[in-house]
Order: C-alpha cells, then sequence, then structure tokens
C-alpha cells in the first residue's frame, strides 16, 4: 500500500495499484509495474545485455575507486558506478556477439578536467610496479602537493585488482607497489589518475600500459 506525503496532491512512497512511488536524491518518481514476460529476449536485447555483463563485471569490484573517479559527472542524475558503466560500455566493449571482450587502453576509471600528472612512466621488476609522474605544480588548475594519487593495477589471468592502502600525494612523484606473488609471471594493466583531497576535482584517468608483472 502507498503512503502519501504532503497531502492529497502530494508525491507517494510504495505501490499503489498498478504503479510504484519513489523518491532518489529528492526528485519524486512514479513508474508502472513491471510486464511479465512472455516472449522470450531478443537478439538486440541478448547483445546489450552481453555488453552490460562484460563491462560490469570489471568495474564492479572497484566501485570505491569510482566513486571517487566519477563522483563528478552526472551527480544529480546517476550513481557514480552508473556513470563509469555508460561511458566505458559505450568505448571499451568490443568484438562481435556472443563473444564481447574488454579494451582495457579504452577504459576509464575517472572522469574529470582537473590536471593530471604529466609525463608518467610505469614499470615492474623483482615483484614491484613502479610508477612515477610528474609533480610539479599548475597555478591555473590549482593543483596541490596534497592531491591524490589513484593506481590502479589489473591482472586478468587471475581477475585481480591492485591498488596502494592509502593513496601516494602529487608530491611524491613516484611509488613502489609491492605485487602479489600470485600475480607475477602475467601481463597486467595499469590505470592512474589525480584527484583534490576533497575529492570534488578530478582528473581524467590515463592508461598506462600494459606491463609484464615480473
Amino acid at each position: 500500500m502507498g503512503t502519501i506525503r504532503q497531502g492529497a496532491n502530494g508525491s507517494f512512497r510504495g505501490k499503489a495499484g498498478s504503479v510504484i512511488g519513489s523518491s532518489w536524491k529528492g526528485i519524486d518518481y512514479i513508474k508502472g509495474l513491471p510486464k511479465k514476460r512472455t516472449k522470450g529476449a531478443t537478439e538486440e536485447q541478448l547483445i546489450v545485455q552481453a555488453r552490460f555483463y562484460a563491462m560490469s563485471k570489471f568495474l564492479m569490484p572497484i566501485a570505491p575507486i569510482l566513486r571517487l573517479g566519477f563522483g563528478q559527472v552526472n551527480a544529480n542524475r546517476m550513481t557514480p558506478t552508473n556513470a563509469a558503466l555508460q561511458q566505458n560500455i559505450s568505448q571499451a566493449v568490443v568484438g562481435s556477439y556472443p563473444n564481447f571482450e574488454l579494451d582495457y587502453s579504452k577504459i576509464m576509471i575517472s572522469s574529470g578536467s582537473y590536471i593530471g600528472g604529466g609525463a608518467m612512466a610505469v614499470s615492474a621488476s623483482l615483484g614491484v610496479l613502479s610508477v612515477d609522474w610528474d609533480f610539479s605544480l599548475s597555478s591555473l588548475y590549482d593543483s596541490k602537493a596534497d592531491d591524490q594519487v589513484i593506481i590502479l593495477l589489473y591482472q586478468p589471468k587471475a581477475d585481480e585488482f591492485v591498488t596502494t592502502p592509502t593513496p601516494a600525494t602529487r608530491a611524491n612523484g613516484t611509488i613502489d607497489i609491492t605485487v602479489p606473488s600470485h600475480l607475477l609471471g602475467a601481463k597486467g594493466h595499469v590505470w592512474i589518475f589525480f584527484a583534490d583531497r576533497k575529492g570534488t576535482k578530478v582528473s581524467r584517468s590515463t592508461y598506462l600500459g600494459e606491463v609484464d608483472l615480473v
């Protein structure tokens, strides 16, 4: 049973007949009850579902990073994870149904106009992933020495992610990350982005490339 709020002309929450009332971020919605499917999904629907699954399977484990990386993208209309899905499904899912794959070089883990790290480099040796960036500050973008530097490593063979327990800062200019031994002996993909301490200014992520984890 639905509950009427703010009088007879107000919004309501819950089920009333064939409609459901709800609210998200202060916006009231009314939607019809879903209809029972009597026919199987069309090929177009299966393609959309497969593309969505391929991307969501990759992104869901890094939802905390996406909350920072996409936290300022259409924040009044969608969640950071949905914003990340929308952007990446359209550009990073490649191949033909049903054999979709991910183009890691096109995956974005953040989106924004804040300044990044200039010339950046990544390498791996003796179980350590090393990432370097330009630590000089920009008066135009008002970048700060204590800006957060988020680094993400993904090893597809094990389907596992690695990041730092605490983000490095822009002033560090470099960081060494110990790679778990069970992830060594394969290739990994690395991304980086920058954000101010409050997380209100975020850079577009940069794909640093594929590295041999040795």
